[in-house]
C-alpha cells in the first residue's frame, strides 16, 4: 500500500514511566488507517532534522506504506526532563517502542533506524527487549567495551566536542537561564570551534576550560566518566559497553562506511547474533565517516553510489514488520573502497591462510641508526603529538622523522588480498613507565620516489602498553620487553602487484586518541609529560614478523 498524501503531526507527547514528557513528529500516510511505524530518536532536533533526512526522509517510507516517528530523546529539543547520556537510554526506548504500538495508527509493528548514537539507542531500546520491536537497522555505530579494536586503556577524550555540542543545542532551546545562557554559549562556540587545542591539549586533561566552575551535569559526568572513569566497569556497564549480544533477539541490519572503525564492532555484533539464531546482516559501504551515503535520487544523478540503502531499509522492514520475503541481499556484504567490487557471503570470513611480512626484509626510513636486528626505535614527544592521519589517499612524510619507523616492501610480486580482523603481535620496550604503539597499513603505488608515490591507508590500531594484557593497569619496568597484540579491524582490501606495503609505527595519533604521558599515572589528573624512546623487537630470532590474513 502506498499513500500519495502525508499527514504530520508534532510534538505528539510520549509518557515514560517516571512521568518525563518526551515528543515526537509523526508522519503518516493522510487517510485513515494503520500502519508500522518506524521509529527514528535523535539528539539532533527533530525540529531541525529536515535539513538532514537523507536516507531518513519520511515521506519516501510514508509512500511505502509507513508511519515514520522523529523523536527528542530526553533533555534535548523539545522533549522534557534532563539530557543524561546512558541512564535513560534503554529504558526510553522501550517505553517509546509499546506507546506507539498501542496507538490506533499502528499496527502493533514497530521498527527502528538512524545513524550514530540513533543507532546507539536502538541497540539500547532492542536490548531492553519491547514485545513490540521487530527489527532495528543500526547505522554507523556500536556497543562495544573497547570501542574500537580492543583499545583499552584509551580515554575517548575527543568525546567532549560531542557534549558540547549537546550544551550548546540545550542553550539555544533556552533550557537555562538568560545569565547562564550569555556567559556560557559563547564559551562553548569558541571551544568547539577547535576542541583538540582548547581542551585535549589541557594539562592535565581535568583542568580543560570546558569542565572548570561548570554549571552543566553533563560536563561532570564527563569528568567522571570519560576521563576519570575509563577503565571503571561500573560506569562501563552503565555505558552499556559490556553489553551481551547475545541476549538481543531483535534482527538487526547493521550498516557501516568502510571508513568508520564501527564497520569491527558491527560485524562483530552481527555475527554474534546469527551465532544465537537471530537473522542478522551486516553491510560495510564504501563512503567515509560522517559522509552522508549516496542516493539514487539526488539532485545529481552522478551515479556513485554503491548501495541504495533506502530500498534495503524498506526490504528488511518490508520482512519483518509486513511478513514479506525476506530480503534478497546476504548477510555479509563488504565493499572495497572504491566501491567497484564487494565480498559477500553467509559469515564474515576468519582466514587461516596468512601472508607473513619479515620487517627486517624492508626498507626502514628512520632518523634513528638503523638497529634491524636487535629492534627498532621510535622517539615519543607528548607536548609534540603526531596528528592521526586517517584512511585513505595520502604522501609518505618527504623527510625521516624519528618519532616514526615506516617500513616499506620491495614491489608485491603479485596481488595481495588482505581479509579477515588484521591483527599485529609486537615485542616493545621503553624507557618510560608507559607507550603507546600505533600501526596503519598502506598501499604504496609506484612512482620515482616514495615520497612522491600514491599512499593509500586502509586499516590502523594501537595498544597501550600498561594495557596490553588486560584492564588493569602495569607500568613498564626498565628493562622489561612486553609482548602486546594490536588489533587493526576488519579489512577485505587488495594491494595490487608492483605495489608496495607500507607499515607505520609511531607513539601517538592525536586526538583519535589521547597522547600518553609515559608515567603511567592516570591521565585526567597527571600534570607531567615524558619523553620516551619506544623500541620494538623481533619475535624470536627468525625475524620481525607481521601477519596479514589473507583471501
Amino acid at each position: 500500500m502506498s499513500s500519495e498524501s502525508m499527514l504530520c503531526l508534532y510534538n505528539l507527547e510520549t509518557p515514560m514511566r517516571d512521568g518525563t514528557i518526551l515528543r515526537g513528529d509523526l508522519y503518516r500516510p493522510a487517510e485513515d488507517g494503520c500502519w508500522p511505524v518506524l521509529l527514528l530518536r535523535t539528539v539532533f532536533r527533530k525540529r531541525d532534522f529536515s535539513r538532514s533526512f537523507l536516507q531518513y526522509d519520511p515521506a519516501y517510507y510514508v509512500r511505502r506504506g509507513y508511519a515514520v516517528f522523529i523523536q527528542d530523546v530526553r533533555g534535548l529539543g523539545e522533549s522534557d526532563g534532563e539530557f543524561d547520556r546512558f541512564t535513560a537510554d534503554g529504558p526510553d526506548g522501550y517505553d517509546t517502542v509499546e506507546w506507539l504500538a498501542a496507538q490506533t495508527w499502528c499496527t502493533g509493528a514497530v521498527g527502528m533506524f538512524g545513524s550514530y548514537f540513533s543507532g546507539y539507542l536502538q541497540i539500547m531500546a532492542a536490548l531492553e527487549a519491547p514485545p513490540h520491536l521487530r527489527a532495528v537497522c543500526p547505522m554507523q555505530t556500536s556497543v562495544s567495551i573497547n570501542r574500537d579494536c580492543d583499545n583499552r586503556g584509551f580515554l575517548f577524550s575527543s568525546h567532549i566536542g560531542w557534549c558540547m555540542s549537546r550544551l550548546i543545542s540545550r542553550l539555544h532551546d533556552g533550557r537555562y537561564d538568560p545569565e547562564t545562557t550569555k556567559r556560557m554559549l559563547p564559551r562553548l562556540l569558541s571551544w568547539l570551534r577547535d576542541y583538540p587545542v582548547s581542551q585535549l591539549s589541557a594539562l592535565p586533561l581535568s583542568s580543560m576550560p570546558a569542565l572548570q566552575d561548570t554549571p552543566f551535569p553533563l560536563l561532570e559526568d564527563y569528568r567522571r566518566h570519560l576521563l576519570e572513569g575509563f577503565d571503571d566497569f561500573t560506569l562501563l556497564h552503565k555505558e552499556g559497553r559490556d553489553a551481551d549480544l547475545t541476549r538481543m533477539k531483535v534482527p538487526a541490519f547493521y550498516v557501516a562506511g568502510w571508513y568508520d572503525s564501527s564497520r569491527t564492532p558491527l560485524i562483530d555484533h552481527c555475527m554474534t547474533q546469527r551465532r544465537c539464531g537471530v537473522d542478522s546482516r551486516v553491510l560495510i559501504a564504501p563512503w567515509q565517516p560522517g559522509e552522508p551515503p549516496a542516493r539514487p535520487d539526488s539532485a545529481l544523478e552522478n551515479g556513485v553510489y554503491a548501495v541504495d540503502l533506502q530500498s534495503e531499509f524498506v526490504s528488511w522492514f518490508d520482512h519483518f514488520l509486513k511478513d514479506a520475503p525476506s530480503p534478497d541481499f546476504p548477510p555479509v556484504r563488504y565493499f572495497t573502497p572504491s566501491g567497484a567490487s564487494c565480498f559477500s557471503g553467509t559469515v564474515w570470513p576468519s582466514s587461516s591462510a596468512s601472508y607473513r611480512v619479515d620487517l627486517a626484509d624492508m626498507t626502514l626510513l628512520s632518523d634513528l641508526p638503523d638497529t634491524h636486528a636487535a629492534g627498532a626505535s621510535f622517539r615519543h614527544f607528548p607536548a609534540k603529538p603526531l596528528p592521526y592521519p586517517g584512511y585513505g589517499v595520502s604522501r609518505l612524510p618527504d623527510t625521516a622523522d624519528e618519532r616514526r619507523l615506516i617500513f616499506i616492501s620491495d614491489p608485491l610480486p603479485e596481488d595481495l588480498c588482505v581479509c579477515g580482523l588484521v591483527r599485529a603481535s609486537v615485542l616493545l620496550s621503553s624507557d618510560a613507565r608507559d607507550a603507546d604503539v600505533m600501526l596503519s597499513l598502506g598501499d604504496l603505488s609506484p612512482g620515482e620516489s616514495f615520497a612522491a608515490s600514491r599512499f593509500f591507508r586502509f586499516c590502523d590500531g594501537a595498544v597501550r602498553a600498561s594495557y596490553a594484557a588486560g584492564w588493569n593497569r602495569q607500568p613498564l619496568q626498565t628493562g622489561e620487553i612486553r609482548p602486546a597484540e594490536i588489533l587493526l579491524g576488519h579489512v577485505r582490501y587488495t594491494i595490487p602487484s608492483g605495489h608496495r606495503l607500507v607499515a607505520e609505527f609511531s607513539g601517538s595519533a592525536f586526538p583519535k586518541y589521547d597522547v600518553n604521558h609515559g608515567t603511567c599515572a592516570r591521565p585526567a589528573s597527571d600534570p607531567v609529560m615524558v619523553n620516551s624512546c619506544v623500541t620494538l623487537y623481533p619475535e624470536n630470532r627468525d625475524g620481525f614478523f607481521l601477519d596479514l590474513p589473507l583471501c
